[in-house]
């Protein structure tokens, strides 16, 4: 990338504080049976933004968007204003996704409880659990309330669901959608990746969704840049480098590597890059689509 320095802006990470009063189920209950991740207990413990300013002080992490983990809590305001006084006083997370129930009633009103911190960015909903309400009334009913805020989706979507997904997003013109983990390939078979692929390019086709490259070591828990590589390169020629960034999805595939590993697995991968490019994969894709 010429002489200037390498800048990594993180476009998925997760922190925790289980002193918080926060609470994390999946963390201090029992550990979520069927987690990609298989055996997390490693991390069933406080995750600070030291931790990850530290971890990523190697690759020059400057900038981070923090996804929501509050699994099981009630009020999910309170992780957003826990994230937002952690953000005032070391700088991180610069963007907020939170967790609201889009289809619940009061769906509008918690958005706009989320909207009083200024890093709040927008909304995830988990579906990788199985859960299809991409097409739901009531859903569409939220993510119009999303939409008319200016808020972001972070959508969690497999290949089976990428035609409602280029739907919402046809439907909607006016959202702007971030796939998570590169549409979350829980295989690694050539029949699965063939589909796979012809899902992100159907979707790669509504101009307002981008991709996030992350989280490809929650199912190859033993991957190398080669295992690794064909899913990052699909998604970037679908949509390019201009509609792409990096994630570490740490620390949860923290389980299965070190943070500058993952980065300059990455950096090998799209080293044949313009130094332009490489510059909005890795920073100005995700501060233009996360608006930080």
């Amino acid at each position: 990338m010429t002489n200037e320095p390498f800048e990594f802006v993180d476009a998925h990470h997760h922190l925790w504080d289980l002193k918080s009063g926060i609470r994390y189920g999946w963390l201090t209950d029992k550990p979520f049976v069927g987690h990609p991740s298989g055996d997390y207990s490693a991390i069933m413990k406080d995750y600070l933004v030291t931790d990850l300013q530290r971890e990523g002080a190697p690759v020059n992490l400057i900038k981070s968007v923090h996804i929501e983990t509050a699994d099981g809590e009630v009020d999910t305001v309170r992780e957003t204003e826990w994230l937002q006084k952690v953000a005032d006083e070391h700088g991180m997370p610069n963007g907020i996704i939170a967790r609201v129930d889009l289809a619940a009633d009061n769906a509008a009103a918690e958005l706009d409880r989320h909207r009083q911190y200024a890093n709040f960015r927008g909304v995830r909903m988990l579906s990788f659990i199985g859960l299809d309400f991409l097409d739901d009334p009531a859903f569409r009913r939220g993510f119009n309330e999303l939409q008319k805020r200016d808020l972001i989706y972070d959508m969690d979507a497999g290949w089976p669901q990428m035609g409602k997904a280029f739907d919402l997003a046809r439907d909607f013109p006016r959202s702007t959608i971030i796939l998570g983990h590169c549409g979350f390939p829980k295989q690694r078979t050539v029949p699965y990746f063939n589909e796979w692929r012809k899902g992100i390019q159907h979707l790669a086709k509504a101009p307002n969704v981008a991709c996030k490259l992350s989280g490809l070591a929650m199912v190859d828990h033993e991957w190398t840049v080669e295992t690794i590589r064909p899913w990052i390169e699909v998604c970037i020629e679908a949509f390019g480098p201009s509609r792409c960034m990096f994630g570490t999805n740490w620390p949860l595939d923290g389980l299965f590597s070190d943070y500058p590993t993952v980065v300059n697995a990455y950096r090998e991968i799209v080293a044949g890059y313009s130094a332009d490019e490489q510059r909005q994969l890795f920073r100005t894709t995700a501060e233009g689509w996360y608006r930080i």
